[in-house]
């Protein structure tokens, strides 16, 4: 793994819980807009998940199904572990989640990665709301291990038409089927992006270290500066600038190994824990806060302040301890590969 890119997925995963920390703080009265371009940090994942699919499988023929069976292994448990919990607490305690409602259908469609309309938000979000995401980039995974079917050097072009074919016919033919208008936004561009990386990263020329520190401070800038932007053209104004911060890091990678400072590379290896459980921490911190300020009025700007540390931080904790104590042990055993039986001794 470089560790360049671990560094990244800390970062993209730390900016997705900033931009999420808008709702527990207007539980407190923030009035004024939240930023929204931390949401950008998903499509830094995109750009990252295409470059590490195509640079992993390189090579590699007949790997179809060991491709589908190290996925579903890496996305697939702690996630309905999430998903189970996120439930439980949806049916046990339904006064705690304040968007929320049971619906058969979309906890169906939550367990099976498919997109369906959220009963109270009605979004095409799942039960755990970060995990729209997740549910392109399993579709994606399932494209990229039939392209691994083909030759290798058609595999990229494959999969670009395919993805650029299914955003025109999203723009041509609008539709409000859930499965059309997800699995048709111009987002997958992004996982593209990414795959056109890794083949530079393989194949092309390197470039001065100078350009990677250009290619990150543009494209950081330009995802910073930026406000909301429409879905219609994210992969534009943020994928594009997504996909600048990856070459930059890959850019400094090539010219030098970037130095390994242990505790950004467990916040990457917790990256995907972070992801899936910093919406129900920062939740519970801020209905925390919310009654303390019953009996604990603080000034508006220090309430704010103070939320949104103790919420950054025990999201960190949280997903970290998770990471270390269901995540790692359940790659580790479902990795395992079961051991040759010995054979009798006569």
């Amino acid at each position: 793994m470089l560790e360049s890119l671990q560094y990244l997925r800390a970062v993209a995963s730390l900016m997705v819980v900033v931009f999420h920390l808008g709702a527990p703080l207007s539980r407190l009265g923030l009035t004024a807009p939240w930023p929204q371009s931390g949401a950008a940090g998903v499509d830094i994942f995109f750009v990252l998940s295409g470059f590490l699919m195509l640079v992993t499988t390189r090579g590699r023929d007949g790997y179809t199904l060991s491709f589908y069976v190290k996925r579903m292994v890496r996305i697939v448990p702690l996630y309905w572990i999430v998903t189970t919990a996120s439930l439980a607490l949806l049916l046990v305690a339904p006064q705690l989640v304040k968007s929320g409602r049971a619906d058969a259908w979309h906890i169906l469609a939550s367990y099976l990665f498919l997109p369906a309309r959220h009963p109270v938000l009605g979004t095409l979000e799942p039960l755990v709301v970060p995990g729209w995401t997740l549910n392109y980039e399993m579709f994606f995974y399932l494209v990229w291990g039939v392209a691994l079917l083909l030759p290798g050097r058609a595999r990229l072009p494959a999969i670009a038409l395919f993805l650029a074919g299914l955003a025109v016919l999203g723009r041509v033919v609008p539709s409000e089927n859930p499965f059309l208008a997800f699995y048709t936004a111009p987002i997958m561009l992004e996982f593209v992006f990414g795959l056109a990386l890794g083949l530079w990263y393989l194949e092309g020329p390197p470039l001065a270290r100078g350009w990677g520190f250009l290619f990150l401070a543009a494209g950081f800038v330009s995802l910073l500066a930026q406000g909301d932007v429409a879905q219609e053209t994210r992969v534009i104004q943020w994928g594009i600038p997504a996909a600048m911060v990856v070459a930059g890091a890959l850019v400094l990678e090539r010219a030098r190994p970037v130095k390994r400072i242990g505790a950004f590379v467990l916040l990457g290896d917790a990256s995907y824990a972070l992801y899936l459980v910093h919406g129900m921490v920062l939740s519970a911190v801020g209905q925390v806060f919310v009654h303390l300020q019953v009996f604990l009025p603080l000034p508006a700007p220090l309430a704010f302040i103070a939320c949104a540390i103790c919420a950054v931080g025990a999201a960190i904790v949280v997903a970290i301890a998770v990471h270390l104590a269901v995540e790692k042990p359940l790659l580790r055993l479902m990795s395992a590969r079961p051991r040759a039986s010995r054979a009798a001794t006569p």
